[in-house]
């Protein structure tokens, strides 16, 4: 039996307005769980605060104004800031000390960026069940993503050991990296990775990469995250000719990748996002049809126009949730074998695989569905179906949750099956 009183939730979150996927979930999941009667306070510390959070009841949002370390002009006060932010950390100590631990649960979704390890790692210390999201692979892999950007590699190097300190694999320099190894060790000596209740995952897949560095017996729990669509009819794939890359324009995210493929196809090929291989990518392609960021109401309508998805990126990725919300519009995607998204794009039922890394698999690939109505149709159509009898919610996503914080708080035992089946 749990103790008497109201469920309180404390989200700790980088930043106050959608900067990305992660912060996309939890403003949306705090929105959620306020909806279910949950009292949630959302600390953040960089702004501004998201016009979506504001008027909403058992809501409240403390954000500290500050920048993000990445952006301070003032590199020692970054390099500082980035392994302690005392700000953050004393803000949140004075905040916890007016809440119960016996009914409040501290989840944490993003803190590389300006929270620092010491604010979720305080929490733990003052006796709240921690929960820690795994958007990335930061509680493990000082470079959050087990990928070397030199050389565009998946690493498999122990985190921390002589040939993980050793490699240059961050996406700046190796003086970088080497910071960040600081800033791992740091959090490994605050035991964060020890103290956490739970760890939710966002899929099986990036669980199982991360499983190998938690600790021995830590408890976790897949947490499908929300999309965020309407049902409608599903894309006329089988006439639609056009196939689509979203993302931002970043080497692992493979979308040179995907221009290579594409002009080696002859297929129409759509790039939304941007980043700063844009020009590599329309040299590769110049057919292409490059749209900059989109909102989301543009992103459907070419959605609707697309023959597929591809999903390409050379690392692996935690979800890949553009392929969700491609099924969501009945459109099949084109995915790397060696990615997060093989959880839930079946190769030949919801979509087809390639090998990870290769032009010439991919656009084989692409080649195939393009030539191939009846198979556009037929995975268009399943993908549609697998999304649609099990949608991925906000309200399903926030029912989760709330579920796992009363477990939590209550000491039930872990659950013996953590992960989700995969598409029929």
């Amino acid at each position: 039996m749990s103790p008497a009183g109201p469920l309180e939730a404390v989200i700790l979150n980088d930043y106050a307005t959608t900067t990305g996927g992660s912060t996309a979930v939890a403003l949306g999941s705090a929105v959620a769980l306020a909806e279910r009667g949950v009292r949630v306070t959302l600390f953040t510390c960089v702004g501004p605060v998201s016009p979506s959070l504001r008027g909403i009841p058992n809501l409240d949002v403390i954000c500290l104004r500050q920048q993000e370390i990445a952006r301070d002009g003032n590199r020692l006060r970054a390099f500082a800031g980035g392994l302690r932010n005392r700000t953050a950390e004393l803000a949140l100590r004075d905040l916890l000390a007016g809440k119960d631990p016996a009914r409040t649960v501290v989840h944490v979704h993003t803190w590389t960026k300006a929270l620092s390890p010491f604010a979720p790692a305080a929490a733990a210390s003052l006796g709240f069940p921690l929960v820690v999201t795994l958007h990335d692979f930061f509680i493990a892999c000082p470079s959050g993503g087990f990928f070397v950007h030199r050389t565009g590699e998946l690493c498999r190097r122990r985190p921390l050991s002589g040939a993980c300190i050793a490699c240059n694999c961050d996406r700046r320099n190796y003086a970088h990296k080497l910071w960040r190894c600081a800033r791992t060790l740091l959090q490994n000596r605050l035991r964060l990775p020890e103290r956490a209740a739970c760890f939710v995952g966002v899929s099986d897949f990036s669980l199982k990469v991360l499983r190998p560095f938690l600790p021995a017996g830590a408890r976790t729990r897949i947490v499908r995250n929300p999309v965020e669509c309407e049902r409608g009819e599903p894309a006329a794939t089988a006439a639609n000719r056009s196939f689509v890359f979203i993302g931002r324009f970043e080497r692992e995210k493979g979308v040179t990748l995907f221009a290579e493929a594409a002009r080696a196809a002859g297929v129409e090929a759509v790039f939304i996002g941007d980043g700063p291989l844009r020009e590599e990518a329309r040299r590769l392609c110049p057919a292409g049809t490059f749209t900059g960021w989109l909102p989301p109401a543009e992103i459907r309508r070419h959605l609707a126009r697309a023959r597929a998805l591809v999903f390409p990126p050379l690392w692996y990725e935690t979800l890949g949730l553009v392929a969700i919300e491609a099924a969501a519009a009945g459109v099949p995607a084109i995915i790397s074998d060696q990615s997060a998204a093989t959880d839930y794009v079946r190769d030949g039922v919801t979509g087809l695989h390639f090998e990870r890394g290769s032009a010439a698999s991919l656009a084989g690939q692409i080649t195939r569905l393009a030539r191939d109505d009846a198979l556009a149709g037929r995975l268009g159509a399943a993908a549609y179906r697998w999304y649609w009898q099990d949608p991925w919610t906000a309200e399903r996503h926030a029912a989760e949750l709330h579920e796992l914080y009363e477990e939590l708080l209550s000491g039930a035992p872990a659950l013996a099956a953590d992960a989700l089946p995969h598409p029929v």
